[in-house]
C-alpha cells in the first residue's frame, strides 16, 4: 500500500464514522475558481497522486477515482501508477459523468465541503430527502495544510482601463436592477478584481485576491478581505472594508433582493441570503467585453510578447545543430526573456515545453527532476506560454521542428490549415463559438483526427488566462461555461492540434479579437482580428497543402507580424532573423 492508499484508508474510516457512502473532493476554492491557491489545492493532492490542476476525486468506502478531461488523461495515467486510484476519462464517449454516477448508483449519504460547490452543483446531485447530502469539511485530515496567502493587492492605472470604479459599479447595479434585484454579491475573484480595478497575487499566475464584494442599491461598496492585503493608499472612504470571514454574518442580515449567480456562488453563501434573485453575474459578462483602452493595450502587449517568443525561436535555431537543448532550458530562457521585457509582471501560466512524446500531454511542464532533451534528431518541441502585462494577458503556442518527417510536416500544416479556417470565419451576430467550432475541427475530422479539448477559450484582461462565457467547442461540458454569444470586444484563442500518443504533439495558438465585419439588410456580420504576432516554424509548412486563400492569409499574417514587431527590435541580428521568418511563401 502506497502513501495515497494509506491516506484514503484514513479518510474512508472517517466516512464510515460519519455514515457516508461517498465523499467528493473538487479542484477549486470557495470562489469557484479554475486556478486556486495551495491552501485549497492541498486536500485533493494530499489524497490523490494526480498533480494536474483539474480533476475531481470521488472516494467511496472501497475505492477512489479521479475524474478529469482529455487534456490530462495521459499525464494522469502515468501519475496514478503504483496507487489504487482509478482514472475516469471524463468526457469520453460512453463514460458517465461524476454526477450521473452518483445519482445512478445512489451513492448516498454523500459528503462534501459545500463551500467548494455551487448551488447548481448541489441541485444536479440532489435526488430527494431520502438521499441526503451532508456538508463536511475533512481538511483537518490533511497534514501541513498551507495557510491562505497574504500578498498586497495593487491598483490598475487609469490609462489601462476604459471605465472608472463608479461607472463599473453603476453598470453592474443597473444590470442587477434589470433582473429585479437592488443589490448584488460578487464572489468570483476575477469579477471582483474587474469591478474594483485592483489586482492581486493570491493565486500563482492569476492576478486576483481572495475577497467578497457586496454592491448595495444604496450605493455602498462593501469589500470583505484580509486587512493586511490592502495598500496604504487604498480608498477606504469609497470602499468599506470588512474582515474576509465576516461576509457570512453580513449576508444573514440582508433583507433586500440580492442578485446571486448560481454557477459562481458557493452553496454556503447561497444559503445565507434570504431574498435571492438568480441570474448570471453582470460583472462576469461585462468584463469579457474589452473597451477601447483594453483593446489598445492588448494589441500593444502582444507586440512585446511576440518579440519574446521570436527570441526563443532564434535561440533554438542558433543552438539546436551544435548542442542539445532541454525542455527546462527552453522554458527558463523564455520565462526570463518575457519577465525582463517591458510591462510584464508575471507569467499567465506555467510554461509548457514538451518534446516529442511529452507533447500529447496537454498540460505537461518540465521540472528539474523530469525533463527531456530537444536535439537535432528530435521531431517536435511544443511551447505554450504567456505573460501577465500591465495592459493585458497573453497566451501563445508555437511548435518547433528539428528533424521533421513527412508525417510531422503533414500534421503541422494540417494544424495551420485548421487555425486559418476558423481565423477567417465570418459569422452572424448571435453565433456562439460552439456554432462555428466545426470550421476548425472539420479539417482534422476529414482525416480521422480529433483533439480532445476545445479549440479555444476566452482570455481575460490582466486576469485568468481562461475566461468565460465564450469558447470554441462542439460539445457542452459542465466544467466550462463557454457557449456564450460572441460579440465585438471578446478576446478568444484558436488553438487546434494533432496529438499522437507516444510520438509527438503539435499545437498552434493565437489570440483573436471579435470585430464587426459588415452590416447588410440581412443582418450584422462579425469576424476576427488576430492579436498574436509571431511567425510559425517554416520547416513545418507544406505550401502544396494550402489553397490560394490559405496561402494568402498566411502571407498577410507574416507581413502583419513583421510590421508589428520591427519597431520593438534594436538588435540587427534579431531584426534580420524576423525578416527571414516573415518572407512570403511561394509555391
Amino acid at each position: 500500500m502506497n502513501i495515497f492508499d494509506e491516506r484514503i484508508a484514513l479518510l474512508q474510516r472517517q466516512m464510515r464514522k460519519d455514515g457516508l457512502r461517498a465523499y467528493i473532493i473538487p479542484a477549486t476554492d470557495p470562489h469557484m475558481s479554475e486556478s486556486y491557491c495551495d491552501h485549497y489545492g492541498a486536500m485533493r493532492k494530499y489524497f490523490c497522486p494526480f498533480r494536474g490542476q483539474d480533476g475531481t476525486l470521488l472516494v467511496t468506502l472501497d475505492s477512489y477515482e479521479i475524474y478529469t478531461d482529455g487534456r490530462y488523461w495521459i499525464e494522469a495515467e502515468k501519475e496514478l501508477e503504483g496507487s489504487s486510484c482509478l482514472l475516469v476519462k471524463d468526457g469520453h464517449p460512453g463514460v458517465k459523468t461524476l454526477f450521473q454516477r452518483i445519482r445512478d448508483e445512489e451513492l448516498y449519504p454523500l459528503g462534501m465541503d459545500s463551500s467548494l460547490f455551487s448551488i447548481d452543483d448541489l441541485k444536479a446531485l440532489y435526488l430527494d430527502k431520502d438521499h441526503p447530502i451532508y456538508s463536511l469539511d475533512y481538511s483537518f485530515l490533511v497534514q501541513d495544510l498551507p495557510s491562505l496567502p497574504k500578498e498586497k493587492i495593487f491598483r490598475v492605472d487609469d490609462n489601462l482601463l476604459s471605465t472608472t470604479l463608479s461607472q463599473r459599479v453603476d453598470e453592474v447595479l443597473s444590470k442587477a436592477r434589470e433582473k429585479g434585484a437592488s443589490s448584488i454579491i460578487l464572489t468570483a475573484l476575477d469579477d471582483i478584481a474587474f469591478v474594483l480595478g485592483y489586482r492581486g497575487k493570491d493565486i500563482v499566475y492569476t492576478p486576483v485576491f481572495y475577497s467578497y464584494l457586496f454592491l448595495s442599491g444604496k450605493g455602498d461598496i462593501d469589500l470583505f478581505i484580509d486587512e493586511e492585503k490592502l495598500p496604504e493608499d487604498f480608498d477606504r472612504n469609497t470602499i468599506h472594508v470588512h474582515p474576509y470571514d465576516s461576509v457570512f454574518a453580513f449576508l444573514k442580515e440582508r433583507k433586500e433582493k440580492v442578485l446571486v449567480d448560481p454557477k459562481k456562488t458557493n452553496a454556503r453563501i447561497y444559503s445565507l441570503i434570504a431574498n435571492k434573485v438568480l441570474a448570471t453575474s453582470p460583472a462576469y459578462l461585462l468584463k469579457a467585453i474589452k473597451g477601447e483602452k483594453e483593446i489598445e493595450n492588448t494589441r500593444r502587449v502582444h507586440e512585446i510578447d511576440g518579440v519574446a517568443v521570436l527570441k526563443l525561436m532564434k535561440f533554438i535555431e542558433d543552438n539546436i545543430q551544435t548542442r542539445d537543448i532541454d525542455e527546462l532550458e527552453v522554458a527558463s530562457y523564455l520565462d526570463g526573456v518575457r519577465l525582463r521585457g517591458k510591462d510584464c509582471y508575471d507569467l499567465s501560466f506555467e510554461t509548457i515545453a514538451a518534446v516529442d512524446s511529452n507533447g500529447p500531454m496537454m498540460h505537461y511542464a518540465p521540472t528539474k527532476a523530469c525533463h527531456s532533451p530537444f536535439t537535432k534528431d528530435s521531431l517536435t518541441l511544443l511551447v505554450d506560454s504567456g505573460g501577465q502585462y500591465y495592459g493585458g494577458t497573453t497566451d501563445i503556442t508555437r511548435t518547433f521542428l528539428a528533424k521533421p518527417t513527412k508525417e510531422v510536416i503533414h500534421d503541422f500544416t494540417l494544424t495551420l490549415k485548421s487555425q486559418i479556417s476558423l481565423s477567417r470565419q465570418v459569422f452572424m451576430r448571435g453565433c456562439s463559438g460552439h456554432a462555428i467550432d466545426i470550421t476548425a475541427r472539420e479539417v482534422m475530422w476529414k482525416e480521422g483526427l480529433d483533439y480532445k479539448c476545445g479549440t479555444g477559450h476566452g482570455v481575460s484582461y490582466m486576469g485568468p488566462v481562461h475566461e468565460g462565457p465564450i469558447g470554441f467547442r462542439y460539445y457542452t461540458t459542465m466544467q466550462r461555461d463557454d457557449n456564450g454569444t460572441l460579440v465585438p470586444g471578446h478576446v478568444i484563442t484558436i488553438e487546434p492540434g494533432v496529438y499522437k500518443e507516444g510520438k509527438y504533439g503539435i499545437r498552434l495558438e493565437n489570440e483573436l479579437l471579435v470585430v464587426e465585419k459588415q452590416k447588410t439588410d440581412q443582418g450584422d456580420f462579425l469576424g476576427f482580428e488576430t492579436l498574436t504576432y509571431c511567425p510559425y516554424d517554416r520547416k513545418g509548412i507544406d505550401v502544396t497543402m494550402l489553397d490560394d486563400e490559405e496561402l494568402s492569409w498566411l502571407n498577410d499574417y507574416l507581413a502583419l507580424v513583421e510590421k508589428k514587431l520591427t519597431p520593438h527590435i534594436d538588435d540587427p541580428e534579431l531584426l534580420s532573423y524576423l525578416h527571414k521568418q516573415c518572407e512570403p511563401f511561394k509555391r
